[in-house]
């Protein structure tokens, strides 16, 4: 794909790192009564998506969660379960993405909510000294945008804001579905599966 001019890269499972289940075990830990039927009830009445399109707020969302424990939980203490989920870069990862972004037009596109935002720009900037942002010409993310991946929608305002040919685009997402469906609008992709890394799934760029 030497062709190829744009990338756009999914954060979270790709550049970096995820642990959902340190999410699910400080639940328990701060006495969470029923997590299975907190995930299906927040799976059926979309309040993930909700959160990430940036139709509820992260006051609305905390106190979703602290309906299920059987303690009090603070603000803070509750943001703190929901940031473990948030891993790390590792540095060899920022250290490709400078080199790729002298080459390319490089792109973030990223389905997240404002406490998990927060929490990685504070990371980066303490961890290697810039903004997230700063890795990529633009940084697009789902809560800001009231948009959704795999909707067509997201990708299409993305190309558009961008002024993207999405034939000489490619798109690189941890899910399946979200790669698929940039795919359907012109774009190329990559999925990049568990325990892969992304620098070596694309180490001829």
């Amino acid at each position: 794909m030497s062709y190829m001019k744009n990338l756009i890269f999914d954060f979270g499972g790709v550049i970096i790192d995820i642990q959902p289940m340190a999410y699910v075990s400080e639940l328990l830990n701060m006495g969470c009564n029923d997590l299975q039927g907190l995930h299906a009830a927040f799976i059926q009445e979309g309040v993930y998506r909700k959160f990430e399109m940036g139709q509820l707020s992260a006051s609305e969302f905390r106190d979703r969660i602290r309906h299920c424990l059987s303690d009090h939980a603070s603000d803070a203490e509750i943001d703190h379960a929901w940031n473990l989920i948030i891993g790390e870069i590792p540095a060899h990862r920022v250290q490709w993405l400078q080199e790729l972004k002298a080459k390319y037009r490089t792109f973030l596109l990223s389905n997240t909510n404002p406490i998990h935002y927060e929490h990685y720009q504070e990371y980066t900037l303490k961890t290697f000294g810039f903004p997230l942002d700063s890795l990529f010409e633009k940084a697009y993310f789902s809560f800001q945008m009231d948009m959704y991946k795999p909707d067509h929608e997201i990708f299409e305002f993305v190309l558009k804001d961008s002024g993207l040919d999405p034939a000489l685009t490619v798109f690189i997402d941890d899910m399946a579905e979200n790669v698929e469906a940039a795919r359907k609008c012109g774009m190329s992709g990559i999925v990049v599966n568990p325990g892969d890394d992304v620098t070596e799934i694309m180490k001829d760029f």
